[in-house]
């Protein structure tokens, strides 16, 4: 089999007679002699040496590559969707990393180097969850008055198919607990009121937000550091509830499930919203809730912060607090809460 680099130039291969049909030239539409044909075909490779058997095993290695690269199979395991790149198929063997442009904030700082799971950063003991949904979703009916005031935001509410262990329309409730709360987005502690959000089963809607199994996570947001969090897909305009954290919660919030839940709903909603993450304390030593608390709460003077679920906690005046973009600010963070 030719080989197309070699270590070293070949000695001068010897000459082989090429095979009947291998070469069938003609000059005005008639076939030229077969011993015609013979003395060309010295000529030639006598002018071009080994390469001229190579020329032809290298065109038909390119015929076959083409024909392998657009049959069906192969451009589904390439990734031949290109209105998918980010990769949102349940079923990949091999999730791709979100790209980091600004729309997608996630809980895990891009692409870093951390490779295995750290004991700070591990899921609480509780129960089992779903592993692997189905990729797709079943909205839970129902649907509000708008919530606060100013930009209106419209809202589904989801779960994916395959989830078991929880009831979609508790999961419901405890969102529209945590974002009908005046301490939220649109509640009247906001002060000026800028947005409002509203849910609806139907129609269009600038965000989702799912429940979402543990590997479909992985699929939507990425797994650069390999933890359990939730994020937000701007692609797909979804907010990505991982349903392991719905059903373990975070070591900030100790056994306070419930309250973590209202925190998670709150922090990636913010995403949805233009929200980016912050890295320090509020004046009264809360938690921003765009802080990543699943991660931690230590900030990069050592301040260890409260944890707080709320966008705009009572008595608080600097909420909902400084932000920073970009993947920088978040691996410091990382990097300092993983010990």
């Amino acid at each position: 089999m030719w080989q197309a680099e070699q270590v070293s130039r070949p000695s001068a291969p010897q000459r082989q007679r090429p095979p009947a049909g291998y070469d069938q030239p003609t000059t005005a539409g008639q076939p030229v002699p077969q011993g015609a044909q013979r003395g060309r075909w010295r000529s030639f490779v006598d002018r071009y040496g080994w390469r001229a058997y190579a020329l032809p095993a290298l065109a038909a290695i390119t015929v076959l590559a083409v024909f392998t690269t657009n049959s069906p199979k192969v451009r589904a395991a390439i990734g031949g969707n290109a209105e998918r790149i980010t990769g949102h198929s349940a079923t990949s063997s091999t999730p791709p990393n979100a790209a980091s442009d600004g729309q997608l904030k996630v809980d895990t700082p891009g692409a870093g180097s951390v490779s295995t799971a750290l004991p700070a950063l591990a899921l609480p003991p509780g129960p089992a969850y779903t592993q692997l949904g189905r990729g797709s979703y079943t909205t839970v009916p129902g649907h509000s008055a708008v919530i606060g005031h100013g930009r209106l935001y419209k809202f589904s509410i989801e779960v994916e198919n395959g989830i078991t262990g929880v009831d979609p329309k508790a999961f419901a409730a405890v969102v529209m607990s945590a974002l009908s709360d005046q301490r939220s987005w649109a509640g009247s502690a906001a002060g000026g009121n800028q947005v409002a959000v509203q849910r609806v089963d139907s129609g269009a809607v600038d965000f989702h937000l799912s429940l979402v199994s543990a590997m479909t996570v992985r699929n939507l947001c990425g797994y650069s550091l390999p933890v359990e969090t939730s994020c937000y897909d701007g692609g797909d305009s979804r907010v990505v509830l991982n349903v392991a954290r719905w059903v373990r919660g975070a070591k900030a919030y100790a056994s306070d499930l419930a309250t973590y839940r209202i925190y998670a709903v709150n922090h990636e909603v913010g995403h949805a919203l233009g929200h980016n993450h912050a890295h320090q304390c509020l004046k009264d030593g809360l938690a921003p809730v765009m802080m990543q608390q699943t991660i931690g709460d230590k900030t990069a003077s050592g301040q260890i912060c409260q944890a707080n679920p709320w966008p705009f906690p009572k008595g608080a005046t600097d909420a909902p607090g400084a932000e920073q973009a970009g993947d920088g600010p978040d691996l410091d963070f990382f990097q300092r809460n993983s010990h």
